[in-house]
């Protein structure tokens, strides 16, 4: 398992240069709320990286907490994507520095490594049909297999809606019991902080509910 993602690095970096494009990114956030999850209560700092080539695509995120009381939840993915239309599917790798077990090459099953898999299938309409989907399962180092779908709505407004749903018992998602529970529930709104014509920022605010877990949360955000 450990050499899927670097074979697909290596893949993309075989292509000619000029097909190749470049993304890099980075947010900051009051707190690192995930699928309805509060995985950091600090402020957090997440920068991205991806290249792709056509449909195809590989890159790394991160997550740092701004606050050393809060930095056992950093994190540091790896990902790769391969869109067909509006239709993609991903396969990402979560990794924590701080868990448990953090030795980064130690890829061993059946909860005992380093690395968890998810194997994703997303769907965005676009702007002529704003709905998203997304069908996300563990595959790899989760005893529990989680499973998590979500439904989204947005428009060009800036607003949108998101429902999640996890199923069955998972202490990825911190669930207990069985059947199908409601995680991350929420509004967003975002829109852009203009500073001249040539210099704007994104700011995103979301309102989320988690009624499995009986929590609430406010998130705002910058990208850049």
């Amino acid at each position: 398992m450990k050499f899927i993602l670097l074979l697909s690095a290596v893949s993309i970096l075989a292509y000619p240069v000029k097909a190749q494009e470049y993304e890099l990114s980075m947010d900051l956030l009051n707190r690192y709320v995930w699928r309805g999850i509060e995985l950091a209560s600090a402020a957090s700092v997440q920068p991205g990286l991806g290249v792709s080539i056509g449909d195809f695509s590989v890159g790394s995120w991160a997550s740092y907490a701004l606050s050393p009381q809060t930095a056992g939840s950093d994190e540091h993915d790896f990902w790769a994507s391969y869109a067909v239309d509006r239709f993609s599917f991903t396969v990402t790798d979560y990794y924590y520095p701080h868990s448990a077990n953090n030795d980064f090459f130690d890829f061993e099953d059946n909860g005992l490594g380093a690395h968890v898999l998810e194997a994703a299938l997303g769907f965005d309409g676009g702007d002529d049909f704003p709905l998203t989907f997304l069908l996300a399962a563990n595959f790899y180092n989760d005893q529990d297999n989680s499973l998590y779908l979500e439904l989204g709505w947005k428009t060009s407004s800036g607003m949108g809606l998101v429902a999640g749903f996890a199923k069955g018992e998972s202490a990825w998602y911190g669930l207990t019991g069985s059947g199908v529970q409601a995680i991350n529930v929420g509004v967003s709104y975002t829109r852009e902080l203009k500073f001249n014509d040539e210099f704007k920022v994104p700011l995103s605010g979301q309102v989320i509910v988690n009624p499995a877990l009986k929590m609430s949360y406010f998130v705002v955000g910058l990208s850049l």
